[in-house]
């Protein structure tokens, strides 16, 4: 029997960033993809679809790791992590048949204790399995969300694992052409060190997952049945566009929220009192976010700069946010330290390619606002 939600999360209008990885993963592996884009913009969810719907032919051997969902503090983690046990159908000797799923590979348990004991280079392992795929004709396409968890982590106390792990994704999509690999990241900063630290010059694509566009809203919300379930109620118009204001175009946030005003919902509608209470709890959380971490005069002030920069454009640049400094605090290179921090903090967003930032969502870009305005009030007394 399947299960009947009350509140199912949308898929909603993502056909030109699925026309283009169909596009991409159809060429010659050649270069490595990089997703990237505000948090809760849907890069998870797109390539969930993208794999269940555009490679389920059989051609492909799709491995997708969410490290988001796993710690990962040293080498071992990471052998453990990628790693699957799993014992043969064979009813022979099950000790010499027991097998090791890396999700990518299957490695026998010599390999495996040679990995673990650091005996044997994980990549060389690695293509030799990416090899034998190729040769029965499959095409690995391996997906990475978040692989900024194994930033810190080392082999035998020397080599970098992140970036020998980069150097590798070069050989076998450039130089050997053995499989794709996708990135996904919400860390801008992240993929801009990675792209400027390893050989990835020429070597690399980018798409960005940006938030929904106002049409697909729209459209979605005046659609709760088909797109999420949602037989409990509908929205008036003024609600609709509440939302929109409120919200913008993430599909996370707003799926939060409507579930959180499905359980006040009655008689098919939601009252207006119950809807402007509920965005205002939402709105208060967000400016106590900023409260919260401005505890110093230094991150006071760097959150003012930022207000001031994206009123000129929400989208904008270090010197922007430094040209709006009160006082000189510090110098722009430690700014893009304390900006980075602000991303990883899901503050921020970083565009690793046209280097510039926006605040993370329209929730956050109200909540900043009310915090601006709030320590201004503070002021005056």
């Amino acid at each position: 029997m399947t299960t009947q939600f009350t509140n199912r999360s949308p898929f909603i209008n993502r056909q030109q960033e699925i026309a283009f990885l169909e596009s991409w993963v159809a060429e010659e592996a050649n270069n490595i993809l990089f997703i990237y884009g505000p948090k809760s913009s849907g890069k998870t969810t797109l390539l969930y679809r993208f794999v269940r719907e555009s490679l389920a032919n059989g051609n492909y051997d799709i491995k997708h790791f969410n490290l988001r969902e796993i710690l990962i503090v040293q080498y071992q983690d990471f052998i453990k992590t990628f790693f699957e046990h799993d014992y043969s159908k064979d009813k022979g000797d099950v000790k010499e048949k027991r097998e090791y799923d890396l999700k990518v590979f299957k490695l026998s348990v010599e390999t495996l204790k040679g990995l673990n004991d650091k005996e044997l280079d994980p990549f060389v392992v690695m293509k030799q399995e990416l090899l034998k795929l190729n040769d029965r004709g499959i095409r690995p396409v391996i997906i990475i969300d978040e692989l900024q968890a194994l930033e810190g982590i080392y082999m035998n106390g020397q080599r970098e694992l992140l970036k020998e792990l980069f150097n590798f994704f070069v050989a076998m999509t450039k130089e050997s052409h053995l499989c794709h690999v996708i990135i996904a990241s919400s860390d801008g900063y992240f993929i801009e060190r990675i792209y400027s630290d390893s050989k990835l010059k020429k070597t690399s694509k980018f798409l960005e997952i940006d938030y929904l566009r106002k049409d697909d809203v729209y459209y979605w919300l005046n659609n709760l049945k088909k797109e999420s379930a949602i037989t409990k109620y509908t929205l008036t118009s003024g609600q609709v566009d509440r939302i929109w204001e409120i919200f913008g175009g993430s599909c996370w946030e707003i799926s939060r929220f409507l579930g959180d005003i499905l359980m006040r919902a009655a008689e098919g509608k939601v009252p207006d009192s119950v809807f402007e209470e509920e965005q205002k709890k939402v709105l208060i959380q967000m400016r106590s976010l900023f409260e919260d971490y401005a505890y110093t005069p230094k991150r006071k002030a760097i959150f003012h700069a930022v207000h001031a920069a994206m009123q000129t454009d929400s989208r904008f640049s270090r010197s922007q946010v430094f040209a709006k400094l009160a006082e000189p605090i510090c110098d722009e290179k430690e700014l893009y330290e304390d900006l980075g921090e602000l991303v990883r903090q899901n503050f921020l967003a970083y565009n690793p390619v046209t280097a510039t930032y926006m605040v993370q969502g329209r929730t956050m870009e109200i909540g900043l606002a009310m915090y601006v305005e709030m320590i201004k009030e503070v002021g005056k007394r």
